[in-house]
């Protein structure tokens, strides 16, 4: 419709114009763009609402999410985020001696290892054991069927008896002998006597002659009673020297039923031995292996297989490998009985078990660099096993003072260690330094930090450098040092 000023006016549907509502309808499909007459009873302007809405709504997202970054990131912020201090922990680095701590991997082993073979042969009639059980010295573990070996005993201690009886015999016939030769010796005393008297006779009647006092026949008696009796002791000695003979024999057979005797003493001891063999007993205290040989079979004397292992464990030993570079530690702290080693267990890291070294190798692995290292530990609550892996902790005395800080200040970045290092206007600066020894806690720091200065020891994670802290808590203790 146009006005008279020519301007266009849209009719009001169903009042300026006479129209009925059908007409009124048909009208304003009409006058209705062609995307929304396509859409049948009122279905345009819903789809008109939804493409005004959801443009509207993307723009509202965009726009928040770029106020947000201009919050947070826009010099405004830049500004607060410099002036706002971060709460941190500090630490005063001091000079300190640490004790030198070196921890690497150490391996089980018995203290001793004992296969029992058997030493004689038979059929192995009891076990008294159970596999894997710990036994002590001196209990029963085996036996062998003991019948053939007490048999030979039998006999061997039946021919010590006959040959004791044999030596008895000997030493009797030996007296008996002896008692003729004293009074063969008697005889002969008895008779010398007589020939003295004879030769005085023989003398004073010689003289007798002479005065013609006796007769010669007379004489010639007496001279006869005096070679009589020279022959008489002549006699008596050869019987001595053939007695005397008879004596000596009497002795080489006792010495040789004497001989014979302790051979056959030998002889059954040797059984007896034998015989004890049978039983076999636990010769250490520790845990028995598996079974090689059952109940039942037949075991042979010496064989190379053992029947069974056995190892202890109370006390054992460790092993551990250490650098070469500490051997000159070690051996200073060995001098000065200072040198510690302690074993812990994965899976029980608060414990530790300490023990003796016992023995260092002599030489130095050319190949691998490394010194091997034995200690022996008590085992008494059986926690270490033999052929397992400990962590081995060694500690020896400090080799000298040096910058310490605790080990919880040290960050790791992609140039190394460093640390967070506080500085006089309250800021901080990221510095890499390199690390000494460390010991529980405390680390000493070779190179990059000077003593008195100031580390961060909590917070690390808020800090970038140049930003300004706030000190909560300073670990003023650190200064006393740790081995002073």
């Amino acid at each position: 419709m146009i006005t008279q000023d020519g301007s266009a006016v849209k009719p009001e549907v169903g009042k300026s114009m006479n129209m009925d509502p059908a007409s009124s309808s048909r009208a304003e499909v009409a006058a209705s763009p062609n995307w929304v007459r396509s859409a049948p009873g009122g279905k345009g302007k819903r789809s008109l609402q939804r493409s005004i809405l959801i443009p509207a709504a993307i723009l509202l997202v965009v726009a928040a999410g770029i106020c947000t970054y201009l919050h947070f990131n826009g010099p405004a912020h830049g500004i607060m985020k410099k002036e706002r201090a971060v709460p941190v922990n500090v630490a005063v680095a001091c000079l300190s001696a640490v004790p030198i701590q070196v921890r690497s991997i150490g391996n089980v082993t018995p203290y001793t290892i004992v296969n029992i073979t058997p030493q004689v042969s038979g059929q192995l009639l009891r076990v008294f054991f159970s596999q894997g059980q710990l036994v002590k010295s001196g209990d029963l573990l085996f036996e062998i069927d003991p019948r053939p070996y007490r048999a030979a005993l039998n006999q061997a201690e039946g021919n010590v008896a006959k040959d004791t009886a044999l030596v008895e015999a000997a030493r009797a016939n030996l007296s008996k002998d002896k008692a003729q030769v004293g009074q063969l010796q008697a005889n002969l005393n008895r008779d010398v006597a007589q020939l003295t008297y004879a030769s005085r006779e023989k003398v004073r009647y010689a003289e007798l002659v002479e005065q013609g006092a006796v007769s010669h026949e007379q004489s010639d008696q007496v001279n006869t009673s005096e070679a009589q009796a020279t022959a008489t002791i002549e006699a008596d000695k050869k019987a001595i020297e053939n007695v005397q003979a008879v004596v000596r024999s009497d002795e080489a057979q006792i010495n040789t039923a004497i001989g014979t005797l302790k051979a056959d003493q030998g002889a059954a001891e040797s059984v007896r031995i034998q015989l004890g063999w049978t039983q076999i007993r636990s010769p250490i205290d520790g845990r028995t292996s598996s079974l090689n040989v059952y109940q039942g079979n037949v075991v042979t004397a010496n064989s190379t297989n053992p029947i069974v292992t056995i190892t202890q464990v109370r006390p054992i030993y460790v092993t551990v490998t250490i650098p070469e570079q500490y051997l000159n530690d070690v051996r200073r702290a060995q001098q000065t009985g200072s040198l510690k080693m302690e074993a812990e267990i994965e899976g029980s890291k608060k414990d530790l078990w300490g023990g003796t070294i016992s023995f260092m190798e002599n030489t130095v692995n050319t190949s691998t660099g490394t010194i091997m290292l034995r200690a022996s530990f008590d085992n008494n609550d059986m926690h270490l096993y033999p052929g397992q892996f400990v962590d081995v902790v060694l500690t020896m005395p400090p080799s000298g003072p040096g910058v310490v800080i605790p080990a919880r200040a040290i960050q790791t970045t992609q140039q190394g260690h460093s640390v967070y290092i506080v500085k006089a206007d309250g800021t901080v600066e990221l510095r890499t330094v390199k690390i000494g020894q460390t010991f529980g806690e405390q680390a000493t720091i070779l190179e990059g930090l000077s003593a008195s200065e100031v580390v961060v020891i909590d917070g690390h994670l808020q800090l970038t450098p140049g930003a300004r802290v706030k000190v909560l808590h300073e670990r003023a203790e650190v200064s006393r040092g740790v081995g002073s």
